[in-house]
């Protein structure tokens, strides 16, 4: 079926797509904060860590060719220990899937329709996401391929519409003020938005012609990870580090803050309009790959009808009455940089990696 297939270039635009603008709009400040005006030595480092991580679950994934994670957890480290291992995974996804939606859904209401009711918005995005997911992941993908460009346009564009107000000053002094320590804790919330590319431990194995597959994963989260820090710098340059570290959404005060002949301003609306592009994409991925993934570790035929309960359960989830900072700011710093990075997006795939090439060298000998 054609909805059930991948192509490369479609696993290049499905990184880009759900990565860009997120990573943008909540990973920026906490960069600043931390590493002040050495924010984007930490988004090269962050950079170069996710693009590993993108290299790893793709090769990893074709040494199991047709295979998911489910699949070769189980091959690698048992029935019982693999099917723990997949179980984790699949609620690490699920919990990330509710934060997104809950994230989204106070983005909406803090910026643009304030006296909406939260849930309303909740609602109405996971209906429109679930007609694509039930329709394969190859709906999703084509998506993506419409959608990128038009993400990378609308971010690329407006911060260099703002290049007149730029002062290079503020980017100094470099690495003085700042120690390796800050530097790298600077890099990890980037990072661990970035490593979501971990769902390529289920998208490759829907990809019909594997030989290239891994430039593009890899390609895709770096495009991802130089916009991210192309915007980092920006942000620097015109409020300087003290400023940009104290706005929620500095991309969105670059924005507001471009006015040219008094034609060209009040462009919030591009930013917003990126922004539910994106998050469209990365919830259908997620609820995808949660929907099928668990379909296999439980042993059942029609992934479609599992991806209706997930979807269930995270829309019951997601109307908890979690606030902006417990979803964008407690749940980042206490539980995905220092548990789901490490554990989840590093650990794990670097340990399973290992073991697939001592198992691959034992039967080869």
């Amino acid at each position: 079926m054609s909805d059930m297939v991948l192509s490369n270039r479609q696993i290049f635009w499905m990184m880009v797509s759900t990565q860009v603008i997120m990573t943008i709009l909540l990973t920026t400040a906490p960069a600043i904060q931390m590493a002040k005006q050495d924010a984007w030595i930490s988004l090269v480092a962050s950079t170069a860590i996710s693009s590993g991580i993108a290299y790893v679950c793709g090769k990893l994934a074709l040494i199991f060719p047709d295979k998911t994670l489910v699949d070769f957890n189980r091959i690698l480290l048992g029935k019982w220990l693999g099917g723990v291992i997949s179980a984790l995974y699949l609620l690490v996804w699920i919990v990330i899937l509710t934060v997104i939606l809950k994230q989204f859904s106070l983005f909406i209401t803090g910026t643009i329709m304030p006296r909406t009711p939260v849930f309303l918005i909740q609602i109405l995005m996971f209906l429109v996401v679930l007609y694509p997911t039930i329709h394969g992941v190859g709906v999703i993908a084509r998506i993506c391929e419409l959608t990128g460009p038009i993400i990378l346009i609308g971010v690329i564009g407006p911060m260099f519409l703002a290049i007149n107000q730029l002062e290079r000053d503020r980017l100094l002094p470099i690495y003085s003020d700042n120690g390796f320590l800050p530097l790298m804790k600077g890099a990890l919330p980037t990072a661990a938005f970035l490593g979501d590319c971990i769902m390529l431990f289920i998208l490759i194995a829907f990809v019909a012609k594997r030989k290239e597959t891994i430039r593009h994963a890899v390609g895709g989260v770096m495009v991802s990870g130089i916009i991210t820090l192309i915007s980092v710098i920006f942000s620097i340059l015109m409020f300087g580090p003290n400023v940009a570290a104290n706005y929620t959404y500095p991309m969105l005060m670059i924005v507001r803050s471009i006015s040219i002949g008094g034609i060209i301003e009040n462009l919030d609306a591009i930013v917003v309009t990126i922004w539910i592009m994106s998050v469209f994409t990365k919830l259908a991925l997620y609820l995808f790959v949660s929907g099928y993934g668990t379909t296999q570790l439980l042993g059942l035929k029609d992934w479609k009808k599992t991806t209706w309960v997930i979807a269930a359960i995270v829309m019951a989830a997601s109307l908890l009455p979690f606030n902006y900072e417990e979803i964008s700011v407690i749940f980042p710093l206490k539980a995905a940089v220092p548990y789901v990075f490490p554990i989840f997006m590093a650990g794990c795939p670097v340990l399973l990696l290992l073991l697939a090439l001592l198992k691959r060298k034992k039967l080869s000998s």
